[in-house]
């Protein structure tokens, strides 16, 4: 071996028999036939805010680095993460004003959105920015009504381009912590900015009813000096006037704040519960209205160097932070909770922190290639969100002991029952699936250890399903055998990684599988005795088997990237099938010959960056077609038909 690809086997070898602290036991246990509520997973977003100077957001937005950034997102499979909640939107229109009637250029937010609705994700659409500069206070009546309008132009823009079955989706929100003042060139005093609301929600019913607005998008602490706009807004939806209809209370469709953790998982939700509460004290009448922490990370600062960001620490985490939410918060029927956003798609910075931010890949700007090129990893913290996109959205009764006692919500170890019930009956392609998430985090601490767990399941094959067609597969993430930035590390930490360094960190980039798929032998119970790592994340996905073999990729929703001279990013959409091992890749060069299999490991991640083999060969100057299909294959070996060719010329 070379001497480089040697020093990575070494150290890893070293990992692999490193020694560990002693090992706790606990048993958990799951009934599958007992389903405590219907929870839909309410964590499939994340976030970003541009650098300064906000009015060239435009350059950060539609970079080559951001369109990587957002196909890697749009990746993870089953809508694993569908919402994109970006700061600033509105510094990507211009305008002008020659003729005293304001012209509205939305060219660079068209491109934007564009990105986003092809890779399947939807904006958090703040209504934040300010176009050209040309609003400067909405005390003044003529500046709050222009911005009704200019809301009112842009929702019906998009409805007539993308369609209002797709915009009705998005969360339009007020400005990102009003009560930081960080309104650029505005001055918006605190009766400015509830003239703001006003005009942002009658601009938005304007062009749709159906289009909901929520905020306000604040720390909302219980300090009424430090947050006045924040609970301000709150008054005024509740007992406030309307400036333009003159009613007394404005709609607030959710109501949205920003609670970290520090460093701790559960200070998140203790913050929540004590926002709530003074909710509902002071307004009563707003207690059903949807509950959104779409800032809930575990460390405020999103650029500071944390080495547990780069490892699976911070999948484990997030796993542990959602657990929590599931046995607090969502324990109440009335529980108005329904959106908890970690705000961490971000783009790392260069040397030296390319994996320690908080982001879900990591970029490398390739800046000695000819052009400048970028090539994307993708982090734990994005693949543990792929695990998490197989939770089903009925949470089933679950216990964690230790010896005879339940362990605490802070535990360490923790488990997601969850079970998919199709609601389609049309569907031959989906089934009833059982998922256990398994978890052992000691928040962003460096500890390590392994957990004993004995896993039992009791009535594991639902009533209406053959014991026959039930299989099983095991995955896991743990810094052993998923740790991209453990690869980066021992081959030197990089600048510039080589071809094989991309490779070995992109083989570490996808959850392992520890066992199967396997048949389940017994209906009415199953058991495993698991040694789960700190940090890790054990799942276990149960699936009955769909009535037919995977679909067809659609070679509608294909899309080739030149990434460099001989790369190509390839990215596609899910399959409705749920129960894949994984998807396959095929290449040729004339697109009626035999085709290749794109050399990947199983992964059921949407996206592959392939390097294409011998083209320097093949061209000799000259332009080369490479042709691509996909195809999707089951955990019973069965393989969808492939998708039609799609080409692209390099």
């Amino acid at each position: 071996r070379e001497p480089e690809e040697q020093m990575i086997w070494i150290v890893l070898l070293f990992q692999t028999f490193a020694v560990v602290s002693s090992t706790a036991k606990y048993d958990i246990w799951v009934n599958v036939s007992e389903i405590v509520r219907k929870v839909p997973p309410f964590w499939h977003s994340t976030g970003f805010c541009p650098p300064l100077p906000h009015e060239k957001a435009n350059g950060y937005d539609l970079s080559e680095d951001e369109k990587q950034n957002i196909i890697y997102i749009g990746s993870i499979p089953n809508n694993g993460i569908e919402q994109v909640r970006i700061h600033w939107l509105l510094d990507l229109v211009t305008l002008e004003n020659s003729t005293g009637e304001l012209v509205y250029n939305f060219t660079y937010l068209d491109l934007l959105l564009d990105r986003l609705h092809d890779n399947g994700l939807k904006p958090g659409f703040e209504l934040m920015g300010n176009p050209s500069g040309y609003f400067t206070t909405f005390d003044d009546d003529s500046q709050v009504k222009k911005w009704k309008e200019l809301v009112t132009s842009l929702a019906k823009r998009y409805i007539s381009r993308y369609g209002l079955d797709y915009v009705e989706q998005w969360n339009f929100e007020t400005w990102n912590e009003p009560d930081h003042h960080d309104f650029d060139t505005l001055n918006i005093t605190l009766d400015g900015f509830m003239r703001y609301y006003d005009a942002c929600s009658e601009g938005l019913i304007a062009a749709s009813p159906k289009l909901r607005l929520g905020g306000p998008a604040g720390g909302c602490h219980d300090d009424l000096k430090r947050y006045p706009i924040c609970w301000g807004l709150l008054d005024h939806c509740d007992n406030g006037v309307n400036f333009f209809t003159g009613d007394r209370g404005v709609r607030i469709d959710f109501i949205s704040f920003h609670h970290k953790g520090g460093g701790s998982s559960l200070s998140i939700l203790e913050q929540e519960l004590e926002t709530i509460r003074k909710i509902r004290e002071k307004h009563p009448r707003l207690a059903s209205v949807p509950v959104y922490n779409d800032e809930a990370d575990p460390l405020v600062g999103w650029s500071a160097g944390e080495s547990w960001r780069g490892d699976v620490r911070y999948a484990a985490i997030v796993v542990k932070i959602i657990a929590q939410h599931l046995r607090l918060l969502l324990v109440s029927s009335n529980s108005s909770y329904s959106l908890l956003s970690n705000d961490n798609g971000f783009m790392n910075f260069g040397p030296p922190h390319f994996f320690d931010q908080r982001t879900l890949n990591t970029r490398f700007p390739m800046n000695k290639t000819v052009p400048k090129s970028v090539e994307t990893i993708r982090k734990p913290v994005a693949a543990v969100m792929g695990l998490l996109s197989l939770a089903g959205e009925l949470q089933l009764k679950s216990s964690v002991t230790i010896g005879n006692e339940s362990v605490g919500n802070d535990s360490d170890v923790g488990v997601v029952a969850s079970m998919h019930v199709p609601t389609d009956d049309g569907d031959q392609h989906d089934s009833v699936q059982v998922v256990i998430i398994v978890y052992n985090s000691n928040d962003t601490s460096s500890l390590v250890s392994n957990a004993s767990v004995q896993l039992n399941i009791v009535n594991i094959v639902p009533h209406n399903v053959s014991v026959e067609k039930m299989v099983y597969i095991h995955y896991r993430l743990d810094n052993e055998h998923t740790n991209p930035a453990a690869v980066w590390s021992q081959a030197g930490k990089p600048v510039f990684p080589s071809p094989f360094v991309f490779d070995e960190m992109r083989a570490q980039q996808d959850p392992i599988t520890l066992s199967g798929p396997s048949p389940v032998t017994s209906a009415s119970f199953w058991a495993a005795q698991l040694n789960v790592p700190l940090p890790g994340v054990d799942v276990i996905h149960f699936c009955s088997k769909p009535m037919m073999a995977p679909p067809q990729v659609s070679h509608e929703h294909i899309h080739l990237h030149q990434v460099h001279e001989n790369e190509v990013l390839i990215s596609w959409r899910d399959v409705t099938s749920r129960c894949l091992l994984t998807y396959n890749v095929y290449f040729s060069f004339e697109s009626n010959q035999s085709y290749k299999h794109a050399p990947t490991q199983n992964s059921i991640f949407t996206v592959l960056s392939h390097r294409v083999p011998g083209l320097k060969l093949l061209n000799q100057n000259e332009d080369v077609t490479v042709y691509y299909k996909v195809s999707a294959t089951d955990y019973w070996q069965r393989e969808g038909e492939a998708s039609l060719p799609v080409k692209i010329t390099l």
